[in-house]
């Protein structure tokens, strides 16, 4: 059974960053239920690290920032469901705003044609649950997939300055929030399965100068992974279509690429992420954003249930 509790924080901590609009620290704890046999599975993670050129939801922040995550999740059978919160540090501009009518505030919010701008650093909740399931006629042996839809919210936060004195003149609060929801699915391809992940998702906000949403449809595939020595290295490609932002049909080229490493007697798991992420909009064409992610996770499982 220990050696359960050591493969079960591997396996969670392998996966990082699908299809869906997670960022680039955010494990993805995917966890095939026939391997806790019907018991009930409860884990905690904490993640921190630093990422370069950061894209938040498909909108470069063009800067670094340091991140923190702490989440829980619960399985049962075939049923998971986590939270999460992270907090992202980092640079903010302070907004300010001339006596014009209608005001135009500073900086100037991107054109309808271009890609958002990414909300500030802060806090962000969310919650996932998702449900796993195998097709019959599928590949052999059953493969298990997941089906998962996320909401996450973050409050926002902005002091609106005189651009002449910077004295705070007025507060403005509001929200971002997202849905979205992914599923894995197999492709038959002449003598072998291809495994990939199709994602649709909705980002609104509210209440915040230059409030912009998006809808993003993405496919996501996953390569075959291999290990060298102690590190596990493993490659994502994902395309899509990102909506709001005039450009090609298709907006989203997205390479992922993971080296990861599990040191057995700290039970720290470390990873280097790089992800050149090229976006195309009606304003600029297409730009790729060389995003970087150090990060460590450590992780803690337990496992209840009849004859432990």
């Amino acid at each position: 059974m220990r050696r359960f509790f050591y493969a079960a924080i591997v396996l969670m901590s392998c996966s990082v960053g699908l299809a869906q609009q997670r960022p680039i620290f955010d494990p993805d704890d995917f966890l095939d239920p026939r391997e806790i046999e019907g018991h009930v599975l409860l884990s905690a993670r904490l993640v921190a690290g630093g990422a370069w050129n950061f894209v938040d939801d498909y909108r470069p922040l063009k800067d670094k920032t340091g991140f923190l995550q702490l989440g829980g999740g619960v399985y049962w059978r075939h049923v998971q469901f986590d939270y999460k919160h992270s907090i992202r540090e980092g640079d903010h501009p302070a907004l300010s705003v001339c006596a014009c009518d209608p005001p135009i505030y500073f900086p100037t919010p991107p054109p309808p044609n271009a890609t958002p701008a990414a909300p500030p650093p802060g806090a962000r909740d969310s919650l996932q649950f998702g449900w796993y399931y195998s097709i019959p006629n599928g590949p052999e042996p059953r493969t298990m997939m997941r089906l998962r839809g996320t909401w996450t919210r973050q409050t926002i936060h902005q002091d609106v300055v005189a651009p002449l004195t910077g004295a705070v003149i007025s507060r403005r609060s509001g929200r971002e929030e997202s849905f979205g929801l992914e599923g894995d699915a197999p492709f038959p391809f002449r003598t072998r399965w291809l495994f990939g992940t199709f994602g649709l998702a909705r980002t609104t906000q509210s209440g915040i100068a230059g409030h912009r949403s998006q809808t993003e449809f993405t496919y996501s595939h996953r390569f075959p992974g291999f290990a060298y020595k102690a590190v596990l290295f493993r490659t994502i490609f994902t395309v899509g279509r990102i909506t709001n932002r005039a450009g090609t049909a298709i907006n989203l080229v997205n390479p992922y690429f993971e080296a990861f490493l599990h040191e057995s007697k700290t039970r720290v798991n470390f990873h280097v992420v790089y992800s050149p992420q090229a976006l195309n909009d009606g304003a600029h064409g297409w730009q790729t954003h060389h995003q970087v992610a150090i990060f460590a996770d450590w992780g803690k499982v337990y496992l209840f249930g009849p004859h432990l």
